[in-house]
Formats: C-alpha cells, structure tokens, sequence
C-alpha cells in the first residue's frame, strides 16, 4: 500500500461525502411524492441492478464466504437507511445530517470490540463533545423528539456498517461485497414496500430526478468508492472524511432549500464536527497497524 493509495482512498471518501450531502436534499425532495419505503425500494433495487451488472461475469467465482460477508454489510446498511430516511419525515435535513454523522466517533470503540485496539483518552473526551453537542443541536424545542432519535439511532448502524466493511472487503473483491450488500437491501425493502407503502397520488419530475440521482450517485456510486477505498484505508481514517457529508448537507439545505440557520444548530454542528476531528487524530497515525489487524482477523 502506498501513500498515493491512501491519498485516492481519502479522495474517494471525499467525494462520497459530497455526493451523501446533496443527497438528503434528494431524498427531502423525494419524499415530496414517495413514502420513505418506497424510496427505499427504488434506491436499493436500482442500484442493486447496477452493481450486479458490473460483476454478471464473476457471478459463478462467487465463494459462499463471500456471500455471508455480503450479507451482514447489507443488513445493518438496510437497517441504518431505513432509520434515516423514516427519519428525515420527521426532523430537518440539518438535523438529520449532523446526528446521522455523529457516529463516526462510536466507530473506534467497535474498533477495539473487534479488533482489540483500545479507545484513547482524546477519544473518550470526544465521545462526550458530541454527546453534548448532539444536546446542545436539539435545545431549540428542549426535547429529543423520535424524528432526532431515529437520526441518532441510524449513526450506530452506519458505524457497525463501517466496521463491518473494514472487516469484509480488505481480502475480497469490493465489486462483489458492495453488489452483495446492496442486494441484500433489495431483499429487505421488498417485504417493508409491501407492507407499509402507499401508491402516490402523483408524482412530481423534481421527486423522479431526485431518485435517479439517489440511485445513481448517492447509492450506487458512492458505496461502489467507499468500498474500494476500504480495501486500503481503516475504517476510522474514512470515517473522519464521509462525516463531512453534514457540513455539505447543511450548505445544501440552506442554499437549495432556503433553511434557516439558528444558533443551536451552528453551535450544536460546529461542537459534534470538533469531536469528530478529535477523536480521529489519533486513528490516523495508526493506519498501518490497524491495517494488519484488519488483514490478519479477516483471514479467520
């Protein structure tokens, strides 16, 4: 691994970040004529379809190892998803994006849970800097309404869900892990659609374009970049990068959107992004014994 690996593995994530910002706007817009099921149906079975395209030709390599791999990704990517998007019906995009980011700092304490690297004293601090700032974000109405707690709760399955790729695609081919985890999130939107989706009395072209946009870039692309950045990154090195999918999301929100800015939400957002970098510092002067961690418990 070289240091122009690691370098196109942050520029990857950084672009993932980018692309999930605008993405909230695309599923607020979304939500404009589908129900968050839907959207799910739509964002996962589209770029599932997609991503088994790329590897039709590898489809008979496929070791069951592999497939097991593929699956847990997708059950807590589903899970974590699916608490997001229900979430962002009830609270601000703003909101969503900050708290859904937060758990970036959970990240190397599931670290030490499977690799046995232990949290330091900078981490710990700044596990409670967001924690407070996660407070300080929510003041304006002094409660923790279900939409910010849905928000939070998604943070932890999208940090197992870092973990988890860290675990899974260092030794497997990431075109197959991220078409096996997005294949799996088909299978799981089905029966939710079935169940709780309602046919939408119409249908807009803003709510059609922001789904293809979903599908395309926000699933399909971005989780096809985060994979392949994974296979020479730690998980706690890209995390610190696609967490700034909040800052861009809030750019967003204002620019397109026209949300207003409070106090709160600056001081709340500013607090959680410095327990972020925090909480980082560390991980990332330690990539490369991680990475042997990493490489010798996939092995098992």
């Amino acid at each position: 691994m070289t240091i122009m690996n690691e370098r196109k593995a942050y520029f990857y994530c950084l672009i993932v970040a980018v692309i999930w910002g605008l993405g909230f706007i695309a599923v607020d817009e979304a939500l404009v004529s589908f129900s968050c099921f839907d959207i799910l149906f739509i964002r996962f079975v589209g770029s599932a379809a997609l991503a088994w395209l790329l590897i039709i030709k590898k489809v008979k390599k496929i070791h069951m190892r592999t497939v097991k791999k593929g699956m847990m990704n997708g059950v807590l990517l589903f899970i974590a998803y699916a608490l997001q998007t229900y979430a962002q019906t009830l609270t601000s995009v703003s909101n969503n994006a900050f708290l859904s980011a937060s758990g970036v700092v959970m990240v190397p304490y599931l670290c030490y849970l499977v690799f046995k690297k232990k949290p330091s004293k900078r981490q710990i601090l700044s596990s409670c800097l967001c924690l407070i700032g996660i407070g300080v974000l929510t003041t304006s109405k002094m409660s923790f309404e279900l939409g910010d707690f849905l928000a939070f709760s998604c943070a932890i399955f999208f940090a197992a869900h870092l973990v988890s790729l860290q675990y899974t695609c260092v030794l497997e081919d990431s075109q197959v892990i991220n078409a096996l985890q997005l294949g799996t999130c088909a299978c799981l939107s089905i029966p939710c659609t079935l169940l709780f989706s309602k046919v939408p009395s119409s249908i807009s072209l803003n709510s059609i374009l922001s789904c293809i946009y979903i599908v395309v870039f926000a699933t399909f692309l971005c989780f096809f970049l985060q994979t392949k950045a994974q296979q020479v990154a730690s998980a706690s090195s890209c995390s610190v990068i696609l967490s700034t999918e909040s800052l861009f999301a809030v750019i967003f929100s204002v620019i397109l959107l026209k949300e207003t800015i409070h106090m709160n939400l600056l001081i709340g957002g500013l607090m959680i992004l410095i327990s972020v970098i925090l909480v980082q510092t560390s991980s990332l002067k330690n990539v490369s014994s991680e990475k042997t961690r990493y490489k010798h418990k996939a092995y098992r």
